[in-house]
């Protein structure tokens, strides 16, 4: 198995939302609604989850990424 570094927005993403976890497990109140004790474990497997699937999935070139330019031949 192939493992590739993940996209620096997706290990800032998935790190926000295992710190979010691990703070509403904590025994304080955070302002957000719906960050509760019973949600802590879901945000803190979304954020694995992400990295661990941006770990996997290889990087999109800068040639696969843009269409191919239509060959003068195949008119």
């Amino acid at each position: 198995m192939n493992l590739y570094a993940p996209n620096i927005a997706l290990f800032v993403i998935s790190g926000c939302l295992a710190f979010v976890g691990v703070m509403a497990s904590l025994p304080i109140e955070l302002p957000i609604p719906g960050i509760v004790l019973e949600n802590s474990a879901l945000y803190i497997f979304l954020g694995w989850f992400l990295l661990s699937v941006g770990t996997v999935l290889p990087p999109r070139n800068a040639e696969t990424a843009q269409p191919a330019a239509p060959d003068a031949s195949s008119r």
